[in-house]
């Protein structure tokens, strides 16, 4: 097993459920530590900052399998998934974000591609 630096960053853009703007988003995954930050261009429901809480990390054949949930994205008590295949053939991620069941109507899911940076 080789050792590298296991923080890496992938870049683009992204719709979160119930809105239609996208934002510019920068992911960083870190596996050593198992951690993943959204890092939004702007803010986002007050922040540009946002770390994904029970983050696993996956190993697959083909590609690296990343979920993790952000919770008050984009609004209070709103539980969003985040389902990421990083791919072992070239640089990309292609995700969806879900959001749970929640009391102020914020449903449905979205997907993206992003580019490693």
């Amino acid at each position: 097993m080789t050792t590298s630096s296991s923080l890496e960053q992938y870049r683009g853009e992204l719709a979160i459920p119930s809105e239609d703007e996208r934002y510019g988003v920068s992911v960083e995954l870190n596996d050593d530590d198992g951690t993943v930050t959204l890092k939004f261009d702007e803010p986002v429901a007050g922040s540009s900052e946002w770390v994904g809480q029970n983050a696993i990390f996956m190993d697959r054949p083909k590609y690296q399998e990343i979920q993790f949930t952000t919770f008050d994205l984009p609004k209070e008590t709103v539980e969003l998934i985040w389902k990421m295949n990083k791919s072992k053939l070239d640089n990309t991620i292609a995700g969806v974000v879900v959001a749970r069941p929640n009391a102020v109507r914020v449903r449905g899911e979205k997907g993206y591609i992003l580019t490693r940076a």
